[in-house]
């Protein structure tokens, strides 16, 4: 395919972006980081739009929350200590499984949230932590989605993790250990005198695209994490997920991963919570 591009535009400000991109005439698409382009890119694609001079690359803690900038790169994310700390260091190694080494430094956070098919696992550690992301539309409104319900035809500008103190774990099954998983799971909780007082759990690889697994949080939400809770949530979580079914696995046997790998993470979480690791 050869593009018959009419201009590259790289605009400096958050307006002229969105106004180059709510344009129907002519084909524009988003360059979002590295080689990822937002939409569907075709011969009749005419403007690309450089995300990259918005100058929404940037890391900001404070007491409540972590800002992350959608030109945020992946191998930032890896290297923050902020983020290495933030969830138990979930959305660090999540990251770092979702490109090559060689792309981590040009692969971004944004491009990854608009392209969640190439980034499942990075998206259900954002849905495990609870993350808002933030985009601005035509008329520069900002929206605050999930991670899994980003609006289509906004610019991602940030994505906001709450700094609450959780311990996590997450299990996983890859054909080779760079390759996407076939099923992941991301668990988040908060234990206090033994009873699970906040829970986010969230999967990639059993659907269209990843998912909170909301049947399992309210099965164990203000219940004790007992051996027996967690088998049954992890069976209601088989019974409840329609995964796909392809090359890397029947949905059967995903259905079947699914239970086991709900399980695995859910208990080390939970063994970590009560031993008091952070």
């Amino acid at each position: 395919m050869f593009l018959r591009l009419q201009s590259y535009e790289r605009p400096a400000e958050l307006a002229e972006a969105v106004r180059l991109l709510g344009r129907s005439e002519p084909r524009t698409r988003a360059l979002a980081g590295g080689t990822a382009v937002v939409g569907p890119v075709d011969d009749e694609t005419e403007v690309l739009v450089d995300l990259s001079g918005l100058g929404l690359r940037h890391i900001r803690p404070d007491t409540q929350t972590v800002r992350l900038g959608a030109m945020t790169t992946l191998d930032d994310l890896v290297r923050s200590p902020e983020v290495m700390f933030l969830g138990g260091g979930l959305v660090a190694q999540a990251a770092e499984r979702t490109a090559p080494a060689t792309m981590l430094a040009r692969a971004t956070v944004g491009g990854a949230l608009a392209r969640p098919d190439r980034a499942p696992e990075l998206v259900a550690a954002l849905l495990a932590l609870d993350a808002g992301v933030v985009t601005v539309d035509r008329e520069l409104g900002r929206t605050m989605s999930s991670a899994d319900a980003v609006p289509a035809g906004g610019l991602i500008e940030e994505v906001q993790i709450p700094a609450t103190p959780v311990v996590s774990a997450f299990e996983r099954l890859a054909r080779t250990p760079r390759d996407l998983a076939t099923v992941a799971v991301y668990v988040a909780l908060h234990v206090e005198d033994g009873t699970c007082r906040h829970l986010r759990l969230a999967a990639a690889g059993l659907g269209d695209r990843p998912q909170r697994l909301t049947v399992a949080e309210a099965a164990l939400q203000a219940k004790e994490l007992s051996a027996s809770a967690i088998e049954r949530a992890a069976a209601a979580v088989r019974e409840s997920v329609t995964p796909p079914d392809d090359f890397r696995g029947s949905a059967e046997y995903r259905r079947e991963l699914a239970e086991v790998l709900v399980r695995r993470a859910l208990t080390a979480a939970r063994d970590a919570a009560l031993q008091g690791r952070k």
